[in-house]
């Protein structure tokens, strides 16, 4: 296979750096990028010209624009943008504020999409490349105490599975990676607006399925995986990623098919007339 010229967005830590670290011992072309540039440099500096670290926060869309240009003129068109850039807030809907929920949206949401345009114009004008959207279970599972969280990682996972549809003429294929925990600093990273006292956090995470993920998988085994299935013919448009992950959606499905086979009758409009 050739060597590909990959942009990873989120690379100081976690999933990200675990996913330009194989990207760049497989021999890839790799920018990788964070907010700050000090802490990629021992990522890549046994890479030579293979690897270009450069600064971004993708919530600045002169920024986002800037680091395409130099990446696109250092290893000329990209071929895979994988948006990893984001991160998690904990807190209820009522306590948490909204300023917060805004701040969590603009990155997690926006700046992805930012980054998405960005590309766009030169994986449509050549009908080749790859995008990938890191995403989570929190993608299809409210959990509680992650609201805002969740919401974003919806949003995401919408946008996503709409884009795949509109690219799938154009020769661009579209990814949406889902994770579940795994062994990063994602977690203690988290902003925090503790609950009240009349919320029993680890009630609502028993009733939701996540109470007991504990460490998490290894990152380099989700990348490696995420690899493996990007390197299809066809790859996924939504792919889970960890037994964890697996195990709690899979829960909430037989939830929801369970709730969708009750309220049937209603669903289909059935009695309405006869009820009022």
């Amino acid at each position: 296979m050739r060597t590909r010229t990959w942009l990873v967005t989120g690379c100081s830590t976690g999933f990200g750096r675990a996913l330009a670290g194989v990207l760049l011992e497989r021999g890839e072309r790799v920018v990788v990028t964070a907010r700050r540039r000090d802490t990629l440099l021992e990522l890549t500096a046994a890479h030579g010209e293979r690897a270009l670290a450069l600064e971004l926060d993708i919530t600045r869309h002169d920024e986002v624009a800037a680091v395409v240009r130099t990446a696109v003129d250092a290893f000329g068109p990209l071929d895979v943008l994988v948006n990893n850039a984001g991160y998690g807030i904990v807190g209820t809907v009522e306590e948490t504020s909204i300023e917060i929920a805004r701040a969590v949206m603009e990155t997690n949401f926006f700046g992805t999409l930012a980054m998405i345009r960005a590309v766009l114009p030169s994986m449509i004008g050549r009908k080749a490349g790859q995008i990938v959207n890191v995403g989570s279970v929190a993608g299809q599972i409210g959990f509680p105490l992650l609201s805002y969280y969740s919401a974003s990682k919806f949003a995401l996972a919408g946008m996503t599975e709409s884009l795949a549809a509109e690219l799938r003429d154009q020769g661009i294929k579209v990814t949406l990676a889902e994770l579940g925990p795994f062994a990063t600093h994602f977690t203690r990273s988290m902003t925090v607006t503790a609950p009240g006292t009349h919320y029993d956090p680890p009630a609502l995470s028993w009733r939701a399925g996540n109470d007991n993920w504990g460490a998490g998988d290894d990152p380099r085994a989700g990348a490696t995986a995420l690899l493996a299935a990007l390197e299809m013919p066809e790859p996924p448009v939504r792919l889970i990623l960890g037994r964890p992950a697996l195990d709690v959606t899979a829960l909430h499905d037989a939830r929801r098919a369970t709730e969708r086979h009750a309220w049937l009758d209603v669903s289909q409009l059935q009695n309405v007339m006869s009820a009022r």
